[in-house]
């Protein structure tokens, strides 16, 4: 087992040039593919696998070249990117090319080697990380600096600690994953800093199935993870709050311009509805982002409502 005080954490800007490195790579890949293609005479060629017409609008791209480009993209991610990132995470050296030029690898809690289903699953949960808005790459679910995916995959990304005496990691922890002054913060000891209820905000050092305190099997989580949610939570509730605003702003100018010529207007109930609910959404969004946990909560409750149903 390797010892993890001679690990630190990777940060956000080695990871983000790591992968810049391995789309390099990913894209050689696809042009080497392309030029044997070429060289054969085009055995293979777009035109005869899916219907090609060149779009005159997004709605004609969207119903005749759009399947095409979409299963192009997944062949891609399936027969190239897939193996290669799963294979040489699971390797002996734990990286990918670009990886090995930033000086970090792929390491299950324990710093050791991870398996080649790990790596699997590690790479299909990338998708959840890249969507809602590529949040689940840039914010710490944990002091121990894991994306979304690393969290549920169980795994760490990290490089040799050459300076052990001053970077003495999980000494710094940060909300988001960079070394930069204003988003570190040092922390007391050398460990993560324990679990927390969301529900009754029970804190303490060690883990277990459910809240010692209120007995509920669910949101009993590391403080980190917790500090993840809300960052999540509050930048996407935020962003729809304001998106909400603005439809409600637009429609409310229609619906005085309908009452003005006297055309068909839009309900006053649809804008009161439209109304709540950006103000619900960027409520939550803001108290999210200033610490607050009843949002958190809120869902959390919602969907243990539903999943009893």
């Amino acid at each position: 087992m390797t010892k993890p005080w001679s690990f630190a954490y990777a940060s956000f800007s080695r990871r983000a040039l790591a992968r810049l490195v391995d789309l390099g790579v990913v894209v050689a890949l696809c042009a080497a593919l392309y030029f044997f293609n070429r060289t054969l005479g085009f055995p293979v060629k777009y035109t005869s696998l899916f219907k090609f017409v060149r779009p005159e609008s997004a709605t004609m791209f969207m119903t005749t070249d759009f399947p095409g480009v979409l299963a192009t993209f997944v062949a891609i991610k399936l027969l190239l990117a897939y193996p290669y990132f799963a294979l040489m995470e699971s390797s002996s050296r734990q990286a990918t090319l670009g990886k090995i030029a930033m000086d970090i690898k792929v390491s299950d809690i324990d710093g050791n080697r991870i398996s080649f289903a790990r790596a699997t699953g590690r790479y299909f949960l990338k998708t959840a990380s890249a969507t809602l808005f590529v949040l689940g790459y840039v914010v710490s679910f944990s002091d121990r600096r894991q994306t979304w995916h690393d969290y549920i995959a169980k795994t760490l990304v990290i490089r040799k600690n050459v300076f052990p005496a001053y970077y003495a990691l999980p000494r710094i922890a940060s909300v988001w994953m960079f070394d930069l002054p204003g988003f570190a913060r040092r922390t007391a000891g050398a460990l993560p800093g324990g679990y927390v209820c969301i529900s009754c905000n029970f804190e303490a050092a060690e883990k277990s199935a459910g809240c010692p305190a209120c007995g509920r099997p669910f949101g009993y989580v590391e403080i980190g993870v917790l500090r993840g949610l809300l960052v999540m939570n509050g930048v996407l509730f935020t962003i729809i709050g304001g998106f909400l605003s603005y439809l409600t702003f637009s429609v409310i100018n229609e619906r005085l311009l309908d009452d003005h010529i006297g055309r068909e207007r839009t309900p006053w109930g649809i804008i009161f509805i439209m109304s709540m609910a950006s103000l619900a959404f960027a409520t939550s969004g803001l108290a999210a982002l200033g610490g607050k946990r009843w949002p958190i909560r809120l869902i959390l409750r919602l969907a243990g409502g539903l999943a009893r149903r």
